[in-house]
């Protein structure tokens, strides 16, 4: 009897968590929208745990190996995303899809915040990221009708008329998205290239890409402006006692400043 070999990383991701991630996103569009939300909810939570990517290697040292980390996104999330945008698979329930949509591009962005670290040192990161911003124009302009997208026609009467227990979905897709980039900005990945010329192929695709459905966006997250000098000296000066000449200032810290305005002179 032959002892089974044991599976090296990437082996095992192919053996054990793919068909389970594939069964899982298969019925994460059946028509039934009970069937759909369990099998959703299995996935991202078995997306987001750190179980996915702990694969002890040789030896003491508990170190992960991250080979598999981008089949994630091509063999999972990205083919979960565009069988959703099929019309066929839409019109099997047009309002519970448009949803599951939203938990998609929602689940994408999170996984991909989880992972940025690691993926940042990985030479395939810009392509990764040009298909995530890809993915989310698509969602944006389907054509099927969902609320994906705000309707610039939508009056602010009805917007003020929505539950606020339930945000609204037309906003879901931009909002996801703003929020990548903020992260990323702020963890020093997407900035400008005065600011990090190693940077400025990613800085130039992103916003290539993105202007074309979110022509605004640049413009109101501001990424580019910088807090001028002056401006960050005048923030760092402590505050002055408001209304005293500097003298007085000074004689009221001291305590030589007693009631009624009058100085105490020592020795009276």
């Amino acid at each position: 009897m032959s002892v089974p070999r044991k599976l090296t990383p990437p082996a095992a991701w192919s053996a054990y968590w793919l068909p389970v991630f594939q069964a899982l996103t298969t019925q994460c569009t059946n028509p039934c929208r009970e069937i759909r939300h369990l099998a959703f909810s299995s996935l991202q939570r078995s997306l987001l745990s750190p179980e996915l990517t702990r694969s002890p290697t040789a030896g003491d040292d508990n170190k992960a190996d991250h080979s598999e980390w981008t089949a994630i996104f091509g063999e999972v999330l990205f083919p979960l995303i565009l069988r959703l945008l099929k019309p066929e698979v839409f019109s099997s329930d047009r309002e519970g899809m448009s949803e599951t949509r939203v938990q998609a591009a929602s689940l994408l962005s999170k996984v991909f915040l989880q992972y940025l670290v690691v993926l940042s040192e990985w030479e395939g990161m810009l392509d990764l990221w040009v298909k995530i911003i890809e993915i989310m124009d698509r969602l944006m302009n389907s054509g099927q009708g969902d609320s994906l997208v705000s309707s610039l026609s939508l009056s602010l009467n009805s917007m003020q008329q929505r539950s606020e227990l339930t945000p609204p979905q037309e906003e879901a897709v931009p909002e996801n998205l703003k929020n990548v980039l903020l992260i990323m900005s702020s963890n020093g990945y997407l900035v400008p290239p005065s600011k990090d010329p190693a940077r400025e192929e990613l800085w130039t695709e992103t916003w290539k890409r993105i202007d074309r459905f979110l022509p605004s966006l640049r413009a109101d997250l501001a990424l580019e402006e910088e807090v001028p000098p002056q401006q960050a000296a005048k923030a760092e000066e402590p505050p002055k006692s408001a209304g005293l000449p500097p003298a007085a200032a000074e004689g009221t810290a001291a305590g030589e400043v007693v009631e009624g305005g009058e100085e105490k002179v020592e020795g009276a």
